[in-house]
This record gives structure tokens, sequence and C-alpha cells, in this order.
């Protein structure tokens, strides 16, 4: 088991949860701690693709989400008004492993968080790692509880604003803002919404995702300011001039926002931690190590992945806990960088459409080459990494 017998997790979010119980089942001692007093767990909607869906079915709870989420094999692109563009059949999954599965992020995290408990994890809220003291074969921490303990490796999956990320490279990589802002909320689900869709606009995207057979989740992309702060009062009325192209049940939601619609805003601040993600036995995963625009939902679905790759290099045969730790890193960081890049280049292009003309261009250009270029996204991120 290369020496490694107790283990810290720092998050508690989808790719801290999942390192924890990809641990934990392997008769790993694991503490996972958390900042938040409480799990009160924020945003909308999860789409997890087949990729991620091999990691739930490694833990044992790929049937919860299947039960729970919305399946689906497609996605179409569509202009202002809804009308189609291109329809395409995503290159994902198997007999057994859907293209897609999305569900909310509440009910995601509770089905990761049951599995963690299910398999041993200490799970121990309000608590961060104040500092950190790094020996050769040992890293001891102390906690904001002002407790010592020693670990045989320490996993940050801290998120965006990871500490364990400052601690190995300081502020020398950190999310930056993009210009870019995503605006979320639930919404009951037309019936004819049977899988992911974006609506191509001019100055900016909207589209859904199907959550269950009842709910959906609508999102707006666009230009905003970098380091924009709106008040949450404001929400309603600034969704509502954002979404004023748009036809079909996007101009439904638009007439019904209010004081009562619970809205999340949130800035696109991408960033790719380049390799290595490790020093000593302090490593990096998830949010922590890269955050990527939104476009192929491979946010979750990747450090899911971190997480379950982790441990595997790491308690796999006899080889040094170092050399498991590079392999990891060298392995994520070239999936992560294409994941990071492809995105981006997305969401470049779609926001370049500024006008009429613009639009009537995309159309054809979308009409002609869109499909294909998610394939070739599909085909990379459908083989297996485990």
């Amino acid at each position: 088991m290369s020496g490694i017998r107790r283990v810290l997790v720092v998050g508690g979010g989808v790719g801290g949860l999942t390192a924890a119980t990809a641990f934990a089942q392997r008769g790993v001692e694991v503490d996972l701690i958390e900042r938040r007093p409480a799990f009160d767990v924020p945003g909308v909607g999860l789409g997890q693709p087949a990729n991620a869906l091999r990691v739930y079915d490694a833990i044992g709870v790929l049937p919860e989400l299947l039960a729970d989420g919305f399946a689906y094999d497609r996605m179409h692109i569509f202009d202002p008004n809804r009308d189609l563009i291109v329809e395409h059949k995503f290159l994902l999954g198997d007999d057994v492993i859907p293209a897609f599965c999305a569900l909310s992020r509440l009910r995601l995290h509770e089905i990761l968080l049951a599995a963690a408990l299910r398999a041993g994890v200490k799970v121990r809220l309000g608590l961060t790692v104040g500092e950190i003291h790094e020996e050769e074969q040992r890293v001891t921490v102390v906690l904001s509880n002002g407790q010592t303990e020693s670990f045989d490796l320490l996993a940050g999956f801290d998120g965006i604003r990871s500490s364990i990320r400052q601690h190995l490279v300081g502020t020398a990589f950190e999310p930056r803002p993009s210009g870019y802002g995503a605006w979320r909320l639930q919404v009951a689900r037309p019936d004819y919404v049977r899988g992911m869709e974006f609506l191509q606009g001019i100055g900016s995207k909207t589209g859904a995702m199907p959550l269950n057979d009842s709910l959906m989740y609508l999102f707006h992309i666009r230009p905003e300011a970098p380091n924009a702060i709106f008040e949450r009062e404001d929400y309603p009325r600034l969704l509502k001039e954002r979404l004023m192209q748009y036809g079909s049940y996007v101009a439904e939601v638009r007439e019904s926002l209010d004081a009562n619609s619970d809205i999340v805003y949130s800035p696109i601040e991408p960033m790719m931690l380049p390799w290595p993600w490790f020093r000593g036995r302090v490593v990096v995963g998830g949010d922590a190590a890269h955050t990527f625009p939104p476009h192929l939902t491979q946010g979750a679905a990747m450090a899911a992945e971190d997480a379950y790759v982790l441990a595997n290099e790491v308690l796999s045969g006899d080889a040094p806990v170092q050399a498991g730790l590079a392999k990891y890193s060298m392995e994520r960081y070239a999936r992560c960088a294409f994941v990071y890049s492809f995105a981006r280049q997305w969401m470049e292009d779609e926001q370049s459409v500024r006008t009429a003309q613009d639009l009537a261009v995309a159309r054809s250009e979308l009409a002609l080459n869109a499909s294909v270029r998610i394939g070739a996204s599909d085909r990379i991120l459908n083989t297996c990494i485990f």
C-alpha cells in the first residue's frame, strides 16, 4: 500500500468526497475536513458525463445517481427563438453507462457524502488547515481548532480559492476573471426539453439541462465586468434584461422571474495549474488545480476523475509514493488541459457573436462543424482512465 495508512482530505465537494471514499474503500484511514460548519450546498445542477459516471460506478453509487437524475444522449444548438441549428448525439458511454445523467448539485452531494460515511470516512465540519509542516514521509498540520495531527498524505480538494494550492505555489497561479459570467436557476421543465440545449444569441448564450422529470436548470452566459458585484435583490431585474432577445421557454421563464426566484450568479474564472500538482506528501486536485468554462460540463467530472486516479496511483503496487504522485500529476494535467483549452475556445467563439450578421455566419458554421468538434471531444473524454 506504499506506506499510505492515513490521509487528510481537505474539502467536502465532489472531488473531496470522491477521493475520501476511494481511499477509504481500499482500507486507508481517512479524515475529511470542510471549512463550512454545515453542508449548505450552493449551486443549481450538474450534468455528469459518462467519464464521471464511470467513477461513480467504481465507488458504488451509480444506481442512485441514475435513479434520481435525468439521463440523455444528445444535445441541440438553437438560435435565440429555439429554431434548430444542429443536433449532436454524444459519442459517450456504453451499454451500461449513459452518455449523460444530470441531477441537482444537492442530491449529488448527498449521494457522495453517504458513500464516504459508509466507507468509514471521518467527516469533520467547520475546520481548516492553519499550518502545514512537510516531512520526508509525513505531513503534519495544525488545524483551525488548534489540534496538531500527522498524516501520510494531504489531498487538497478545497476549491477555487484553495489554501492548499497556495501552500504549494503561492499566488503564482490563481483564477482570474475572464470577463464572462454565468447566471443559473432551477425552473419547471417543459416536456420537450429532453437533453442539453444551447441557444446561441447575439452577445450571449442561454440554454437548459434537465435535472429530473419535473425540473431543469436554465443558464445564461455573457460578458460581465471583471469583479462585478451585483446585489441579490437586483438579480431578477438583471436576468430579465439579459434574456430579452430569447423566445420559447426562455421568454416564459423571463416573465416569471421575481423576488422569489432563486438565481445564482458567478463569474467564470478559468485556471490551469501546471504539473506537478504536488510537493512531498501534499497534493491538489479538482478546482484547486483547474477551473474551466462550463461548456463541456466537465468541472465536477474532472474533479471526480482526479480523486479516483489519485487513490489508484498512490496505492498501486510497491512504487514509491512520489512516483505515484508524479504519475497522477502527468496523467491528470494532460487530460484537464485539453478540457480547459477546448471549453475556453468554445466560450470565446460563442461570445464573439455580436451582430445579426455574426449570428448568420455562426449559424452556418455551427450547422457544418459543431457536431464534428463535439464528437472529437467525446472520443477523447470517453476513454477509460482507470
